[in-house]
């Protein structure tokens, strides 16, 4: 019907329909613009001061472990560290290739997180609307935990983007009733269980996202049989990574440091999935919300009309949730059961769960996606600006070991030595051998690698204060609280000077008197 209420004329109504089929076909010819931002920006935030900070004491055990040879490596899975063994193994080649610097070994990680940025995207687009797709890659790319990982050379990055892969997968796997998408997904979940065992909570967040789709009509054939299929897919995946698991229970001596969860577990939680700050909580929390209740809102039925229903009782009325089907047990359900488990044996750690991160940029960018684009323009620039604070501290030059180490190259002299005050040698002589391996090490008996561990062996203290007898400049610096280095030091050394770098970092220099 025209606006005077004529009927539109046949030929004209052809013509009209002609010419959205040709629009239609044009738009699946050109390639889609808004996959690009999220991973382009991801990337160059990742990028961006990727080598300013310094290595801390886990980073400093991967390049203990990629420092070595393919056989000492899966010798000292043998003994710890198992569960990371894939990661060790990627990272190795990459360790022959460009050294062990802070660039070289982080950058792995900075391109797991622009994968998994164009992972959400792709997720989101499908679920909900190209504009929820770009809003969401954004949304990822800044949130401030996703720099802390993607500049970390651990496997949380890693899993982050697994994670992502199998949730895409598990989607193509409920729509496409091809046996390929559910091998693929079957795949993925290795890869998960591999890159990080605890990431395989995604699995019952992935069943109940099945059943959802499933009563949304968002799946192709009957329910139970894409369910049945789907259990025979989760048990082979168990069946292939259940080695690494038996090797993580045997070696879970490693996590026993991890206290049970209190209160304060909970702000950390929020700190790691969301933001830096409280106000950018707040805000990013708020988009979620908005994002779980009217994500369909802009899904592709309605998309660009569903943002001109009048009022928001309309667009929740009309909304397709699948989204919210896959985002929101994928956010809650792989925190609650680590907290439950913990109530038994403590192995809950907020970094743990770093591969939630995108569940949150699905929702919060659906709900920026529902609104217009200036008040969507608006959000967003709020949400960088709370989160912009964060994201330049982690940027920080120097400091912690890197800072130890700058200053023992510039402060040595021919002749010095190096004392660790504690019954194992840390790896710092491999991550910063500019200042520590070119100290004379009286503590060593026996490096990492001979050792099968990612610490070196310590020698019997008699043994170390015989070797004290030949030096007259012994360095120390104590890595924990409480050491007595004196203890470590044989008769006639005395302090000389203490300096504390940075106002927390402490470097000792004993110097015989007699």
């Amino acid at each position: 019907m025209t606006r005077t209420g004529q009927s539109m004329p046949s030929f004209m109504t052809e013509d009209v329909y002609e010419v959205e089929v040709v629009s239609e076909a044009k738009s699946r010819q050109l390639p889609d613009w808004t996959l690009i931002p999220g991973p382009a920006v991801t990337l160059v935030v990742m990028l961006w001061g990727i080598g300013a900070r310094p290595y801390w004491g886990d980073e400093a055990d991967t390049v203990s472990a990629v420092s070595r040879s393919v056989p000492q490596l899966f010798r000292l899975l043998g003994h710890i560290d198992a569960v990371h063994g894939l990661y060790y193994l990627l990272l190795w080649p990459v360790a022959r290739l460009a050294g062990t610097g802070e660039f070289a070994t982080r950058l792995p990680s900075a391109l797991a997180m622009a994968a998994a940025a164009a992972g959400v995207t792709a997720i989101a687009r499908r679920l909900a609307s190209r504009q929820a797709g770009l809003c969401a890659g954004l949304v990822f790319a800044v949130l401030p935990t996703v720099t802390v990982q993607g500049h970390d050379a651990r496997p949380y990055a890693m899993v982050t983007a697994a994670a992502v892969l199998a949730s895409y997968l598990l989607l193509r796997a409920a729509q496409d009733s091809r046996r390929s998408w559910f091998a693929a997904y079957g795949l993925s979940l290795v890869l998960v269980g591999y890159a990080q065992l605890f990431g395989l909570l995604l699995v019952p967040a992935h069943a109940v996202t099945l059943i959802g789709l499933g009563r949304a009509g968002r799946t192709e054939g009957s329910p139970r049989a894409l369910l049945r299929r789907w259990l025979v897919t989760v048990a082979a995946a168990a069946v292939t990574v259940a080695p690494v698991a038996a090797l993580g229970w045997v070696q879970r001596a490693q996590i026993a440091w991890i206290p049970a969860p209190g209160w304060s577990d909970a702000s950390d939680l929020v700190s790691t999935l969301v933001a830096g700050s409280v106000w950018a909580a707040v805000v990013i929390a708020a988009l979620a919300a908005l994002g779980g209740i009217i994500a369909g809102g802009t899904g592709r039925a309605g998309a660009g009309g569903l943002q001109r229903l009048p009022s928001l009782r309309a667009r929740v009325a009309t909304a397709d949730r699948s989204l919210t089907w896959l985002a929101v047990p994928w956010l809650l359900l792989p925190p609650l059961v680590l907290i439950a488990a913990s109530l038994l044996k403590p192995v809950y750690f907020s970094r743990y769960l770093t591969y939630c991160l995108p569940a949150v940029a699905l929702l919060a960018g659906a709900g920026l996606a529902s609104m217009r684009w200036p008040k969507r323009a608006a959000a967003l620039a709020l949400v960088l600006a709370l989160v912009a604070p964060a994201q330049l501290a982690m940027r920080a030059p120097g400091g912690g070991m890197q800072m130890v180490a700058q200053f023992l190259s510039a402060h040595r002299r021919p002749g010095d030595a190096i004392v660790y005050p504690e019954p194992s040698i840390p790896p710092w002589y491999l991550a910063y051998p500019e200042g520590f391996a070119r100290l004379r090490d009286l503590s060593m008996a026996e490096t990492p690698a001979a050792a099968g561990r990612l610490f070196g062996d310590a020698v019997p203290l008699p043994v170390l204060k015989r070797r004290e007898e030949s030096v007259h400049r012994i360095w120390i610096v104590p890595v924990t609280d409480g050491q007595n280095p004196a203890a470590y030091l044989a008769a006639g050394f005395k302090l000389a000077h203490e300096w504390k770098l940075r106002g927390y970092q402490p470097v000792l220099l004993y110097t015989k008197t007699s």
